[in-house]
């Protein structure tokens, strides 16, 4: 091999001149790929880093997940949310798992821990939903067996997506038996009355529109009084669309995608307050979407949207 795409074919002096074509078949040659096992890999980890701003997140985040499993076996449960004793437990958990490692922590972020033991009970979608892509990712790895799979531990976060103002206070973050109770206990009560009340306009319900109403439904946005969805899509749906706008199935296609995408996740959640159309978006729409007469600026991140966005 000579390059990606070059090669010699050795000494061909006792070959006859060559006259024109043939054929080159190439062979991939296996690799075989070793793990350790899971007792080794807990405390000697490897780490794939998702995010470079953040070189030594992955080691706290694996002594947190140990300390989580220290704790839930200790006390039967999963830390509470806002409570400052579960939280101090599972932080004590944490170090007596580090002091018996070989390969131990240098620090342990007890601030980061403490959030972490605060949200252990909860669960956001738009997580659920990355996490599932990267699970999905993978499964592609091992069924077609041409890319390498995660090497030992791949840990992700994404702390800055919180609200700003650090977290709410622990009597906020309590269950009030409805279905966002894990949820609030991340976000918090006043932030989930806040999504329940916004209103969106939703662009497009192709690919990335399935998803954002989906995570929309699921999250509560928009189905509290006075919030509300609209989404607007001219399009129909096409078989072609199926494999990749999962809100769409095959007595579909032919439909508006706007009104079966609002009919799917309706059905998901009932609460949600949502209205398709099928307006283009554009400056003969104006008078359908626009309330105040748009500025110049406005005008150009329409045409953008439009020229780039779809």
């Amino acid at each position: 091999m000579l390059g990606p795409y070059t090669f010699s074919i050795g000494d061909t002096t006792a070959c006859s001149d060559y006259v024109r074509g043939g054929i080159v078949s190439q062979v991939k040659l296996p690799v075989i790929r070793n793990f350790k096992p899971l007792a080794a890999a807990l405390a000697e980890p490897e780490y794939v880093i998702s995010d470079f701003a953040k070189w030594d997140r992955p080691a706290q985040l694996h002594l947190a997940f140990q300390g989580l499993d220290a704790f839930a076996e200790a006390e039967g449960r999963l830390p509470r949310p806002g409570d400052a004793g579960d939280a101090a437990k599972l932080v004590a958990a944490a170090k007596a798992v580090n002091a018996g490692w070989a390969q131990k922590a240098e620090t342990v972020d007890e601030a980061l821990l403490a959030r972490f033991a605060s949200q252990a009970s909860g669960e956001l979608t738009p997580m659920n939903s990355v996490v599932g892509g990267i699970v999905a990712q993978e499964v592609m790895k091992a069924c077609s067996g041409k890319f390498n799979p995660v090497q030992q531990y791949l840990y992700f976060d994404s702390l800055e997506s919180l609200p700003e103002g650090g977290d709410p206070p622990a009597a906020d973050l309590q269950p009030v038996g409805g279905r966002y109770d894990r949820q609030i206990a991340v976000l918090g009560q006043a932030f989930q009355r806040k999504l329940e009340a916004s209103r969106y306009f939703v662009v497009g319900a192709g690919a990335i529109g399935c998803e954002l109403l989906k995570n929309f439904a699921m999250v509560g946005l928009g189905c509290g009084g006075g919030g509300s969805i609209t989404v607007t899509d001219m399009d129909t749906i096409e078989k072609s669309n199926l494999n990749r706008q999962f809100l769409f199935r095959d007595w579909d296609i032919k439909k508006l995608k706007s009104h079966c995408a609002s009919a799917a996740v309706k059905e998901m959640n009932p609460a949600l307050n949502i209205v398709a159309q099928e307006v283009a978006v554009g400056a003969a729409s104006e008078n359908v979407y626009v309330r105040q007469p748009l500025t110049i600026g406005q005008h150009l991140g329409i045409y953008i949207f439009r020229r780039w966005g779809g």
